[in-house]
């Protein structure tokens, strides 16, 4: 019942936001875990490069109204680009690929160990991300996975907007998260990201 409610939200959104666009295609996938609409111009390019957009909250839940706005508003900012817009069931780790180097401790700036980091994923991810406290190693101290420090941004959210190949020269990025922000209300991280 649930998904079935998502499924009809995304698509009267992106339907509106593909009335005005020509010669767009637009892909949908479900599974168990949620639902992926894709925006596909017919000249856009696939690289492994991509850049993220996810609610700084990783608990919010986005309403049908913001989910319009952002769509309409990305679609508009990177007409040409493949965009990917996702709905999960549940809360997920949004990473930056080969981009992610090193993990650190909030608190003191100790590196955390990649093995200690998959275990503590691990255990979160079989709650669903609903807990993600543990005790560093380094000084003892309470710690949750969303809040240790990544070389580059990650972070975990249940909605996503994945642009494929943006052109880092023809968008002031500062500028289009600050705009996204206000028209959404919706503290936004962008997470750049190599596979």
């Amino acid at each position: 019942m649930k998904k079935s409610l998502i499924f009809l939200l995304i698509l009267k959104i992106l339907s509106a936001c593909s009335a005005s666009k020509e010669k767009m295609q637009m892909e949908r996938t479900s599974n168990e875990d949620g639902i992926k609409f894709t925006y596909k111009p017919e000249d856009s390019l696939f690289s492994g490069f991509q850049l993220k957009v996810i609610p700084i909250d990783y608990r919010l839940e986005v309403t049908e109204e913001k989910i319009q706005v952002i769509a309409d508003y990305i679609t508009n900012a990177f007409p040409e680009n493949e965009i990917t817009f996702e709905l999960k069931n549940r809360i997920e780790f949004v990473d930056s690929g080969v981009n992610l180097e090193t993990i650190s401790c909030s608190h003191c700036g100790s590196i955390i160990e990649s093995e200690l980091w998959q275990e503590e994923m691990t255990k979160a991810h079989k709650a669903d991300f609903e807990d993600m406290d543990f005790i560093t190693p380094c000084c003892k101290k309470e710690e949750s996975l969303n809040n240790l420090k990544y070389n580059t941004e990650a972070g975990f959210s249940k909605y996503q907007v994945t642009i494929i190949n943006p052109d880092y020269n023809k968008v002031n990025y500062a500028e289009f998260v600050t705009l996204l922000e206000k028209q959404t209300g919706i503290k936004m991280k962008l997470i750049w990201a190599k596979y």
